[in-house]
């Protein structure tokens, strides 16, 4: 087993629920000391269960959609920019190699260790990247594509995530609405921020692979082998 922390963790919450305090529990039973940020999308203040369990909180705007705001479930770029302004506020503030993406439907089996170097590493039934993705992926980076899955329990490589930040934010202002508007049924998935990270990273020439950690219990999988198990909707 490895001595200290390996990751740190993104967990983007809005209700204080008991699926939240079911999948916080049991990672912080299992990882008492690995560095976790909460942001808040809009919703409640967490202040008292980011004393609890010994983690930071943040306050954000709402980008997710309400009945207030009526956005609709693909991010345009300013959303999009919005969540990797918190992934980089999650890498710097936790100052960790690797960084974990959790979830009110994530439970946290029991304690692992992560072998790396990695880049992006998610569930293994992830869907494949849309055509127009792949070829530029292919123009940009010489590399091919394939599927994506960063749900909750998957991680990235913060340091990666650092090195390539500025250029993907400059991307994503540049092209993601343009993009999106010539053809939304080809750049649908630039909205969805699983496919958006993948598909960012894959385009720098960083791979995708499956989490040797995580499955996914609507999949059928036997979850009894895995410490993460994502879909968990017991109290969801």
């Amino acid at each position: 087993m490895n001595d200290g922390p390996q990751f740190g963790v993104f967990y983007q919450v809005f209700r204080k629920t008991k699926s939240f305090e079911f999948a916080i529990e049991n990672f912080r039973n299992n990882f008492p000391d690995n560095p976790l940020v909460l942001i808040s999308d809009g919703g409640d203040d967490f202040s008292d269960y980011a004393e609890k369990y010994n983690c930071k909180f943040f306050m954000r705007e709402n980008i997710y959609g309400n009945a207030e705001n009526n956005y609709p479930p693909l991010y345009n770029a300013y959303r999009t920019l919005e969540w990797w302004k918190r992934q980089k506020l999650v890498c710097d503030e936790t100052k960790m190699d690797y960084i974990m993406i959790m979830e009110d439907d994530v439970w946290v089996r029991e304690h692992f260790d992560i072998d790396s170097p990695f880049a992006l590493r998610g569930v293994r039934h992830g869907g494949p990247l849309k055509q127009k993705l792949l070829d530029e992926i292919k123009k940009s980076s010489g590399t091919d594509g394939g599927n994506y899955g960063m749900c909750g329990g998957s991680m990235y490589n913060a340091k990666i995530f650092l090195e390539i930040y500025d250029d993907v934010v400059k991307d994503i202002e540049e092209n993601h609405d343009k993009l999106q508007a010539e053809d939304p049924s080809g750049w649908d998935m630039l909205g969805a921020v699983d496919a958006n990270i993948t598909y960012h990273y894959n385009k720098r020439g960083y791979k995708y692979e499956a989490a040797p950690w995580l499955a996914e219990a609507l999949r059928g999988e036997d979850i009894e082998k895995y410490p993460v198990i994502h879909q968990w909707k017991e109290h969801y």
